[in-house]
C-alpha cells in the first residue's frame, strides 16, 4: 500500500530520476514517486491527483502560487533562495539523498501532525524478540545477522533496546536523530509516528534500523505499556512486514515485551549455568505472567564464530563475513525452517 505520493519537479531530468529511484528503493517509505520536468505536465496531473509532497526546482517557482492540491512544498535550491521565497521550506538539492529524505519525512511529520489516523488495510509487521537470561551468547549478532538475511526477501526493521549496544561497530553512524527522537515524537504525535521513522531509519545491509539511542534512560523508564502501545504503533504503519526486536535486561518489564512478540529467540550457550538460568527465567514468567512467552520461544545454540571475524573487522566487512560462515549458515537454515 502507499503511503501517499511525492512529485518532483525539476529540469534537470538525470538528477529528478535519480532522486526518484533512490525515494523508490528506501525501504520503509511507501511512497509513488512521478517525475516532471515542464509545467504542463504537472498542471495536467495535478487536475486528477493529489501530491502530498512536491519538490519543486527554484527555477520554477513562479508557478507555486497557481499550483492545486498539493499538501506540502519543498523548494530545491543551488544555494542562497530568494528572499520572496523564505515562506516556503527549501533543501539544498545537491546533498546526499538520505539527509534530504530525513529533512523532508521530519518537516511532513510535523506539517501533518493533525491527520487522522490511518485506517489499516493489511497486516501489521510481525514482531520477533531476541533475548537471552545468558549474557555473551551471541544476542546482538545473531538479532542483526537474522534481519539482514530475512530482510533480502522481506522488508524488516531493526530495534535495539539495550542499555548499551555497542552498535557503532557494525554501523558507525554519526546521523542525527536515534531512537530517543522516535520516542518523543511518538509521545507528541503518536499518529504521525511513521513519517519520523522514513526519515530516521537508516540501512545496514539492506536491513532497516534506527540508530540505537545514545542515552539509555528513556527506555530505561518507560512503563511497559507504553513501549509496547510504541512498538505496535510502528508495526501498523504498514511500512514493514517484520520487526527485530533486540531486547536487554535494562527494560523495566521484559516479559510484558515478550509478550507481544509473535516469535522469540533465545540464544543460549552450551554450560549447564545458562540452562539453569533459561530454566529460572522460565519459571518466574509461568509464576508471575501465567503467560504462553514459552511456548512462542525457540531456544538456540549458535554456531563458534571464528574470533578473527571480530577481532579483525568491523562495519559491512563483519558482516560479510559473518554471513558467509557458519553462522550465517546456521540462521539462513533457520528462517528456512519458519518460513
Amino acid at each position: 500500500m502507499s503511503n501517499g505520493t511525492i512529485a518532483i519537479y525539476d529540469s534537470e531530468a538525470d538528477y529528478a530520476l535519480k532522486l526518484a529511484e533512490y525515494f523508490r528503493l528506501k525501504n520503509g517509505l511507501n511512497y509513488s514517486v512521478s517525475v516532471f520536468t515542464d509545467y504542463n505536465s504537472l498542471k495536467n496531473y495535478l487536475s486528477e491527483n493529489d501530491i502530498d509532497i512536491l519538490l519543486i526546482s527554484e527555477e520554477f517557482c513562479m508557478y507555486i502560487e497557481e499550483l492545486q492540491n498539493v499538501s506540502n512544498l519543498f523548494i530545491l535550491t543551488d544555494g542562497n533562495i530568494d528572499a520572496a521565497l523564505k515562506q516556503y521550506a527549501s533543501l539544498y538539492k545537491y546533498q546526499p539523498a538520505d539527509r534530504m529524505l530525513r529533512d523532508i519525512m521530519s518537516c511532513y511529520a510535523l506539517s501533518s501532525s493533525r491527520e487522522k489516523v490511518t485506517v489499516l488495510t493489511s497486516a501489521p509487521a510481525k514482531i520477533t524478540g531476541i533475548y537471552s537470561p545468558v549474557k555473551r551468547c551471541g544476542k546482538t549478532s545473531f538479532a542483526l545477522a537474522y534481519g539482514c538475511i530475512i530482510s533480502m526477501t522481506e522488508s524488516s526493521l531493526y530495534i535495539n533496546l539495550e542499555e548499551y549496544s555497542g552498535f557503532s561497530f557494525f554501523a558507525d553512524d554519526t546521523s542525527a536523530g536515534d531512537l530517543s527522537d522516535l520516542l518523543y515524537f511518538y509521545r507528541q504525535n503518536p499518529s504521525n509516528v511513521g513519517k519520523k521513522l522514513a526519515a530516521l531509519s537508516r540501512i545496514y545491509h539492506n536491513l532497516n534500523y534506527i540508530p540505537p539511542m545514545q542515552f539509555s534512560y528513556d527506555i530505561k523508564n518507560m512503563e511497559s505499556q507504553d513501549l509496547n502501545n510504541f512498538i505496535h504503533t510502528i508495526s501498523e504503519t504498514e511500512q514493514y512486514q517484520n520487526i527485530i526486536l533486540d531486547i536487554s535486561d535494562s527494560l523495566k518489564d521484559v516479559p510484558a515485551l515478550l509478550s507481544i512478540c509473535d516469535k522469540i529467540f533465545m540464544p543460549s550457550t552450551k554450560d549447564n549455568i545458562s540452562q539453569f538460568k533459561i530454566d529460572e527465567f522460565f519459571k518466574s514468567i509461568l509464576a508471575l505472567y501465567n503467560s504462553s512467552i514459552k511456548d512462542k520461544t525457540e531456544i538456540i545454540t549458535l554456531p563458534y564464530a571464528d574470533p578473527c571475524i571480530f577481532s579483525d573487522t568491523a562495519g559491512h566487512d563483519f558482516m560479510e563475513k559473518l554471513l558467509f560462515s557458519k553462522f550465517g549458515t546456521y540462521i539462513r537454515e533457520l528462517t528456512t525452517k519458519h518460513c
